[in-house]
Parts: structure tokens; C-alpha cells; sequence
């Protein structure tokens, strides 16, 4: 067995029954003359960590062992090692440092094992051949650029138990096509996906509340985007650049909506069915910037789910059918295969002037949005469904109303036969409540 010793005492012992150039690691900074000669390191079991840049620059490093017991692999620990292939972090080390990774260029295995709580800035920036990673539920928040520059990475599973995916944390990873984000994620921060150019899909769930700016600016492959309705804010220029995005759907319509148009919908679609204010605090920020700034998107879509489809579950099943069968029909009104329906509104682009009948070629940039219900379209449509609906309860309720009187009658003492006890809701009472609920002419 040779050391080799550095002014600082720092030692790196080569094991003899090791293949030539396997050397263990017992503490310090490997020395700068043998950074371009380690090929195969192994920790040594008592060390619990390592200092700042210990293997930072070691471009012939190979294959790396850490040791059960180790805890803390510090800032740029093995910065810059563009060989190296495969890492397995222990199920001991809670804290990688900034920068802990990062560069290393070579580096397609990564493992990481619950137990691991923080994973500080950049760690794996421009870790280029990083295909596939899962992070453990003990992981909280992502931090600033944590993956950026992974460009080859394809698998990202982010398991339940993060609750932040900070600044840049996922940003060009341009080989990513699908990613879902965990129920307990409260915070996606601005730029996070940013240039995640292959991004087809990506699932947001219930307990997301903000989204930061920019968060998937320049995302050209996504086509639709559902918000859930637990977001209550969306940073300026979220989507911006994603030129196919067509559509996006928010599943919170209520506080969308004007409510005074479902209190008194029969009577009055004029009434108007979007709260505009609260709809433009939503999709524009502070400086009046639109949100999906860049995108082709054509229609915004709005969950109507509290209004339409939970009473439709307590309908009769083929009461329930016939209104699904109606919505199918309706303008602007949409039934997805889950039983929601939503509420569709064009985004309609003006350019400078446009007011005014000017026909000049004005910059894109100065182009001015809104999500309108033009006509009241929608409206008129999500008026005639509400009305089918209510058509069918009033149906429903006045047969369990003749029910209620007919039990009644049986219960009183009387010499009346049985068949004879049915007591009907008199025909014109009948025609008053439907002509007054607008439901005349409704089968």
C-alpha cells in the first residue's frame, strides 16, 4: 500500500488489491497534482464528510464509492469530475452542497436514497448525460437551478413529500417529455421549467398555489395545461413562448364566475357570466402583461364542475344521460370523460388600433388580450343546461312531493281504498312553476 500526502497532510492511500489506481479516501483536499490522476476513489468508512471542493476538477475520475455513514457531501465536493459515470448516494448523507455535481458532464446513473433532506443550489447543474432521476419523499424543495442544464435527462419522478420547486430548479432540460408534480408541491417558482423544450405533459395536482413568472416559458411542445383550483396566483409570462399551447383549463371557476348569474341565470344571461376583474387579476400581472403572452392559445377553459356536474350525479342515471347528451351539443360548453364540464371562452387578440380601423402592421409585442364571452355564447349555452337540469329536479322533486301526500293519506284513518290516496300536484300549479322557472317547451 503507497500514500500519497499533500502539504495540508491530506491523504489518499492506494489499495494493493485494488485494480491499479483505486485509492481511498481518508479526509482533506485531494492534492492538485493528483487531480488529473485519480480514476477510482472509495471513501473510507469513518469519514462523515468532505471538504469544500475536496475532488473539485478530478476530469479522470471514473467510479466513485461513498460509505455507508458518510452525512455530508459539501459545496462542489466533485465539481467538474467529467468522467465520472454513476453515483449512489447513501442512505446516511442528508445534505449535498452547491454545486456538489455540478459539471460533471459523463455522469447517466444517479441514485439518491430516502434520508436525503437538502439538495442545495445547482447541484446537478449541467450534469449533460443525466437520463433518469427520482427524488426521494424525504426531499422538501428543489432548489435554485438544482437540475438545470440536464439536457439529456428524460425521467424526473418527484415523489409526494416536496413542497417547493424553487427558481431554475428544472430549467433546459430539454429531453423531458412528462413530469408530474406531488399534491404536497404549494410553490412552483419562477423560471422553473424554463425552455423544457419536448415537455408534452405536465400534471399539476390539488395543493399547487403559486406559480411563478415564467415557469414554462418557452415549452413548445405543450398543447393543454390544466391549473388546479387551489392556484391563486400565476406569475407574469408563465407560458410565454410556448407557441402550441391551444388551451388551459381552470379547475377553480367559481371565484372566475360572476355568481349573480347562477343565482338568477333563468332570467338573466345578460347579467354576464365572467367576473372580469377577477378573471384579469388572474391572467394578467401587475403591469397588465398577459400571462400566456406568445402562446397560439385560442380558448381558456373553466371548470363549471360545483354548478353543473355535482347536481348531474344526483340525477336519475338516464335524467343524468339525457343532459350529458344536450351539453354534447351546446356551443362553447365541453363534457369530459370524468364528468366535468367546462366553460369555454375565445382569447381574443387586438393589435394597436384595431378599435379604430387602423390596419398598420403594430409590433406583437404591443397586442393587447381578453378572454371574452362574445355574444354570450356561453352563457346562453351553460343557461339552457342549468335549466335542463333544474327541469328535471323540479320533476323529481314534485314526484317525491305527490309521494310524501300520498303517504299521508294512507296513514290517516280513513274508509278511502288505497288506489284511491294518490293526491297530484294540480296540473296548472304545475304549468305556473314551469312557466315562471322558464322551463316551458322543455320535454
Amino acid at each position: 500500500m503507497s500514500t500519497y500526502t499533500n502539504s495540508m497532510g491530506d491523504r489518499l492511500q492506494q489499495i494493493a488489491s485494488q485494480p491499479e489506481g483505486f485509492l481511498l479516501y481518508e479526509g482533506g483536499r485531494v492534492a492538485e497534482e493528483l487531480r488529473n490522476k485519480v480514476t477510482h476513489v472509495r471513501i473510507a468508512p469513518h469519514v462523515e464528510n468532505f471538504p469544500i471542493a475536496a475532488f473539485r476538477g478530478c476530469d479522470k475520475l471514473i467510479e466513485l464509492q461513498l460509505n455507508e455513514g458518510l452525512q455530508v457531501i459539501e459545496s462542489a465536493a466533485f465539481m467538474g469530475c467529467t468522467a465520472l459515470r454513476s453515483v449512489i448516494i447513501p442512505s446516511t448523507v442528508t445534505i449535498v452542497g452547491r454545486y456538489a455535481f455540478a459539471e460533471c458532464t459523463s455522469l447517466i446513473e444517479l441514485q439518491l436514497n430516502e434520508g436525503l433532506r437538502v439538495i442545495w443550489e445547482s447541484a446537478f447543474n449541467s450534469c449533460t448525460s443525466l437520463q433518469s432521476v427520482t427524488l426521494p419523499s424525504t426531499v422538501t424543495e428543489l432548489k435554485e437551478g438544482t437540475f438545470c442544464n440536464c439536457f439529456d435527462l428524460v425521467e424526473l419522478q418527484l415523489n409526494e413529500g416536496l413542497e417547493i420547486i424553487g427558481q431554475d430548479a428544472i430549467q433546459y432540460c430539454q429531453s423531458l417529455r412528462n413530469v408530474t408534480v406531488p399534491s404536497t408541491v404549494t410553490v412552483l417558482d419562477n423560471l422553473a421549467f424554463y425552455d423544457c423544450s419536448n415537455l408534452v405533459e405536465v400534471q399539476l395536482n390539488e395543493g399547487l398555489q403559486f406559480i411563478g413568472g415564467g415557469a414554462f416559458h418557452t415549452c413548445t411542445a405543450l398543447r393543454s395545461v390544466t391549473i388546479p383550483s387551489t392556484v391563486t396566483e400565476l406569475g407574469a409570462c408563465l407560458f410565454s413562448g410556448c407557441t402550441n399551447l391551444s388551451e388551459v383549463i381552470f379547475l377553480g371557476g367559481k371565484r372566475l364566475f360572476n355568481q349573480e348569474f347562477f343565482d338568477c341565470c333563468v332570467r338573466r344571461e345578460e347579467q354576464g357570466l365572467l367576473d372580469q376583474e377577477a378573471l384579469d387579476e388572474m391572467l394578467f400581472d401587475e403591469d397588465g402583461d398577459f400571462t400566456f403572452h406568445g402562446c397560439q392559445m385560442i380558448t381558456v377553459k373553466i371548470s363549471i364542475s360545483w354548478a353543473v356536474t355535482e347536481r348531474l350525479a344526483k340525477l336519475p342515471r338516464e335524467c343524468m344521460l339525457s343532459v350529458e347528451e344536450k351539453i354534447h351539443t351546446f356551443r362553447r360548453l365541453e363534457l369530459l370523460q370524468d364528468g366535468d364540464v367546462l366553460a369555454c371562452f375565445p382569447v381574443v387578440r387586438m393589435a394597436p388600433g384595431d378599435e379604430a380601423g387602423d390596419d398598420s402592421d403594430d409590433d406583437e409585442d404591443d397586442d393587447t388580450f381578453e378572454v371574452r364571452d362574445t355574444n354570450h355564447e356561453t352563457a346562453r349555452s351553460l343557461q339552457q343546461v342549468l335549466q335542463l337540469i333544474s327541469f328535471h329536479e323540479l320533476k323529481e322533486s314534485s314526484i317525491l312531493l305527490e309521494l310524501a301526500m300520498w303517504k299521508s293519506k294512507i296513514d290517516e284513518p280513513a274508509s278511502v281504498a288505497r288506489e284511491d290516496c294518490r293526491i297530484a300536484i294540480p296540473d296548472p300549479a304545475k304549468s305556473l312553476i314551469m312557466d315562471y322557472c322558464g322551463f316551458t317547451g322543455l320535454p
